[in-house]
């Protein structure tokens, strides 16, 4: 009985012992030496560990539980990856992360990036593979660290009613419920409703780190057209869009007027966007990774531009390229 008692024990602690992970990070080069390098969890954001960044290595050992989702901030810039049971390798240089899991997520990307870069599908077709494998992906993964992940995004993919989110829970594991992402997916679809086109604006303040106050309406509703851009400096489609507005105004002139928003952010790098994009229109710019605004209008990705009408009304919103320059001139004339 004893040595029953003793292997069940062991059993016991080897199992405990099997969710724990090692996070071994590598950097490039030497500029992150001497840096804190922070392991952050992707749904609440909440910071797990952090690290010192030395001889281009650093490392995080902790309980993985079943694995989750996690973000590396690092010389300011975001790496997403699975932190699950075991040995965890993540690449800087290379961009990527080594574990059973993430090279599922790994070889998963890899299928949806054909889809993308398939030039017979359209724009609407291209969006509804991508879903479509956003949905399988959670189906397949229910269980596992990729599951949460891939069910938050398909949520947050798509415009679905608070009603349509309730009906996909139910058949989801009972604790996605509680997954903030979640919450964040049903408010934007509340948000959408009432900052709809034909709505009028909803107006927000955003605080600047020098605690000057910004608004919204000290551009929208003053009797013009305006085009507000929600934008960051890290988002490579909000860079290339910005050319396009700006070949807007310059055709246009003074028949619309252009205000930025600068949303899940660093100031000083939008600062430094500012002045390498050549903006000239005015840009409020809150305090670190501002999200209010976003939240506000049920904005879950970025480029999203919004057009106003002079008293305020929403003519329309999520257009971008050729479709935002014709429904623009469409309006101002």
């Amino acid at each position: 009985m004893k040595q029953i008692t003793f292997l069940f024990t062991a059993m016991l602690l080897l199992a405990s012992c099997n969710k724990g992970y090692k996070l071994t990070v590598t950097f490039p080069d030497d500029s992150a030496n001497g840096e804190t390098a922070f392991l952050t969890n992707y749904d609440t954001g909440d910071t797990i560990a952090t690290a010192t960044v030395e001889n281009r290595m650093c490392t995080f050992e902790g309980d993985a539980g079943k694995g989750f989702f996690a973000r590396l901030y690092a010389s300011g810039n975001p790496y997403g990856f699975i932190v699950e049971p075991g040995e965890v390798q993540l690449n800087i240089a290379e961009g990527n992360a080594v574990s059973p899991l993430n090279d599922k997520l790994a070889a998963w990307s890899k299928e949806m990036q054909k889809i993308a870069d398939d030039s017979t599908l359209t724009e609407a077709e291209n969006d509804a593979r991508y879903a479509e494998g956003l949905m399988k992906l959670y189906q397949e993964n229910k269980d596992n660290a990729i599951g949460p992940w891939a069910f938050c995004n398909y949520l947050m993919y798509k415009d679905f009613t608070e009603a349509d989110i309730d009906a996909l829970l139910k058949k989801a594991p009972a604790e996605y419920a509680q997954l903030k992402r979640v919450a964040k997916a049903k408010n934007a679809a509340r948000q959408l409703t009432v900052t709809a086109e034909g709505q009028k604006f909803t107006d927000f303040v955003v605080v600047a780190e020098d605690g000057a106050k910004q608004k919204l309406s000290d551009h929208v509703g003053k009797g013009k057209v305006v085009v507000a851009d929600f934008w960051a400096s890290w988002c490579p489609p909000c860079r290339a869009e910005i050319p396009k507005l700006q070949a807007l105004k310059e055709k246009y002139g003074d028949k619309f007027d252009v205000v930025g928003i600068a949303v899940w952010d660093n100031p000083d790098d939008t600062r430094k966007a500012i002045e390498e994009l050549s903006i000239t229109w005015p840009v409020i710019i809150g305090t670190h990774k501002l999200t209010e605004p976003t939240d506000l209008y049920g904005i879950k990705s970025i480029p999203h531009v919004i057009i106003f009408g002079p008293d305020g009304t929403i003519l329309s919103r999520g257009l971008t390229g050729n479709a935002l320059a014709a429904k623009l001139t469409e309006v101002i004339k």
